[in-house]
């Protein structure tokens, strides 16, 4: 099943530590968008907000061992977290994240 994860890296943390533990999941393939397409063939990319990521093909506790486990290696805390099925949702697209030069 698919499943969406949305978590909170503790404040002392930093935009750094929550960037280091986003592209550490995006390679163990979460993601932070999807694109369907409509029934006029038109697609549309959605993307997540800021600490949410999405897996195929994974279950809820393996997504939440998947973040403590690289939380912890970016020397990051967990503070809060939700791990369950990606179904029956709806969105507001957004635009694509920009990366910032700090």
């Amino acid at each position: 099943m698919d499943i969406i994860i949305t978590y909170d890296i503790e404040a002392n943390g930093g935009e750094a530590k929550n960037s280091a533990v986003k592209e550490a999941l995006k390679k163990e393939q979460y993601f932070d968008y999807f694109t369907i397409t409509d029934q006029s063939g038109i697609k549309t990319t959605h993307y997540l907000p800021n600490t949410s990521l999405w897996k195929k093909e994974t279950t809820a506790a393996i997504a939440k061992a998947d973040l403590l486990r690289v939380a912890k290696a970016n020397g990051a805390v967990v503070e809060r977290l939700l791990a369950t099925q990606f179904v029956n949702w709806d969105s507001i697209p957004g635009k694509a994240y920009v990366k910032k030069h700090l």
